[in-house]
């Protein structure tokens, strides 16, 4: 399935890109997609996850077209 990641702030920095759409398997929750970046330590210190602009819990299901924005403790606006 086909989600499209969104990053801000420092994770953006980290990555070098702000959005991306990703292939990745089905069934995958946010924090796979974190791991699968290799986000590991942002995960640790409290990233946090909303799905088409919803706050959501690492562990939600995604759907195939949805958006997924990741965000470090830090970012700001």
């Amino acid at each position: 399935m086909q989600v499209r990641v969104i990053c801000f702030g420092p994770l953006a920095e980290r990555l070098g890109w702000r959005q991306k759409t990703l292939e990745i398997t089905s069934p995958s929750t946010p924090v796979d997609v974190a791991l699968l970046l290799e986000l590991d330590m942002w995960v640790e210190h409290g990233l946090t996850y909303h799905i088409d602009g919803k706050m959501v819990t690492r562990d939600t299901p995604l759907v195939d077209g949805c958006e997924l924005a990741l965000l470090s403790p830090v970012s700001g606006g």
